[in-house]
């Protein structure tokens, strides 16, 4: 009879300038043993570094689950609904719930499970033949999940992302027998970066969204290799992959991103009236010569109220970069820059981009700093504008108060209504659901405290 173990160091970490100490040894205890249960796991830690680990109950066919709560492993059966939770992959969102995309081999299909704060919500994702195993999950700055997975039907690699309101899927490479032992990782505006394994050619190949299309590259071609890969990305958003080496039984290691040696040592940006005022350091270890720097930015907001489906108070990263600097800025080290472009009661996340002197280019970091809170009730931005499926709605809410929302046709007819509470001065966002409504230009009506904001709108299908 096997069992679910877990190996672990101790918590503790000491610096010290001459190296780093971990720890003190390996500890291993078995956490669960009713049955042949602990294959297929997957294991994240939580803000109280604590563990949580899916994993296959194979005695009874179902997904488990396994977290330590402090003093104790919790231990649940999550889905017993046939034979299921086969290629588990956990992440868990910014509250500590896990979220769990795993294969229904009974029915072929991709699953997915959350801890809502009070139950296990379960959902058959892809039911389009026989699709979802090899799964690997991450969440984004929404906490959304996306979930890149295998397609046995078709041999394709295939990626499913939450928009908010729906499932969202894409068969990315149909380029013959590929999309096994896939592994996925999202970048700091969100895009996915999939790693994957090439059976036709038994290369290890690499996918990734630009913003506008899917780039897919052979990484490895030298040999059998590819297959276990595992993939991360830097401070650059630059991947790193680890795979394995078939033909030799090698571990292998890829990466990608100039070999500069250039470290940024402090980052900051500062509030100052209506301006940011960003100071940062650097070092160089390899004799790079810096021609200047390059500034770029991107509004954080808080979106309080999410799709009904799925709702969490979070911050949200508007995934365009907005150059802030006209011109390359230079000067002495350390480096300051002052922004005067900004909007008052506006959160910003700052990018820091090297120029060297060949004009080859590196992200160093980012940063982020608010402006002062709002002060006058107002409807920001919506966007898409023209919408779709869904548009969101930017507001600046001076005040704590309910905030009512309504959408009017050309006749005046109200086609939708929302209500979001507000506990505190903020700018914060919703979500409104017009995949149902007929194309043409809608009023938009928000108000809160017996002040009122309206603006146009357009829905387009």
């Amino acid at each position: 009879m096997s069992s679910l173990k877990i190996i672990s160091g101790a918590c503790c970490i000491v610096i010290l300038s001459f190296g780093v100490a971990l720890g003190d040894g390996w500890h291993i205890e078995s956490v669960d043993t009713a049955g042949d249960v602990g294959g297929h796991t997957s294991i994240a830690l939580d803000s109280e570094d604590n563990p949580h680990i899916s994993y296959f109950d194979d005695t009874n066919g179902d997904l488990k689950y396994a977290c330590w709560t402090g003093s104790s492993w919790s231990i649940t059966s999550i889905d017993t609904a046939g034979y299921v939770g086969l290629d588990t992959s956990m992440a868990l969102d910014s509250s500590d719930y896990a979220h769990i995309s795993y294969y229904d081999y009974a029915n072929g299909d991709l699953k997915y499970a959350y801890w809502t704060g009070s139950a296990w919500s379960i959902t058959s994702v892809d039911t389009a033949g026989y699709v979802g195993s090899a799964s690997s999950i991450a969440l984004d700055s929404s906490d959304y999940p996306h979930i890149s997975y295998y397609d046995w039907d078709n041999l394709d690699l295939k990626y499913a992302y939450w928009t908010g309101s729906a499932w969202s899927i894409t068969s990315i490479d149909t380029a013959g027998y590929v999309g096994e032992f896939t592994s996925i990782a999202l970048d700091s505006s969100d895009y996915p970066h999939i790693s994957y394994f090439d059976n036709t050619n038994n290369d290890l190949k690499y996918a990734h969204w630009t913003g506008s299309e899917w780039s897919i590259t052979s990484v490895d071609t030298a040999g059998y290799l590819g297959k276990y890969t595992s993939i991360a990305l830097d401070s650059s958003d630059n991947p790193h992959i680890s795979y394995y080496d078939v033909a030799s039984g090698d571990l292998k290691y890829a990466w990608y991103g100039p070999n500069i040696g250039i470290n940024l040592t402090t980052f900051s940006a500062i509030s100052s009236d209506n301006a940011i005022l960003l100071n940062w350091s650097v070092e160089t270890t390899q004799g790079e010569q810096i021609a200047g720097f390059n500034l770029y930015r991107h509004n954080v907001v808080t979106e309080n109220i999410v799709a009904e489906s799925y709702s969490f108070p979070l911050q949200v990263k508007d995934v365009n970069w907005t150059k802030v600097n006209p011109s390359l800025i230079t000067g002495q080290n350390p480096y300051t820059y002052t922004d005067d472009t900004v909007d008052s009661g506006k959160s910003y996340e700052y990018k820091l981009e090297a120029v060297l002197a060949d004009e080859s280019t590196e992200t160093l970091g980012t940063t982020q700093a608010t402006t002062a809170q709002p002060t006058t009730f107002a409807i920001v931005s919506l966007y898409p504008n023209p919408a779709y499926d869904t548009m969101t709605c930017l507001l600046s809410v001076p005040n704590a108060g309910t905030v009512e929302i309504q959408l009017y046709d050309l006749s005046g007819r109200m086609v939708l209504e929302k209500q979001i509470k507000v506990s505190e001065p903020s700018e914060m966002s919703a979500v409104l659901d017009v995949s149902s409504l007929a194309s043409g230009v809608y009023t938009l009506q928000a108000t809160c405290g017996g002040v009122e904001a309206s603006a146009r709108c357009v829905v387009a299908k």
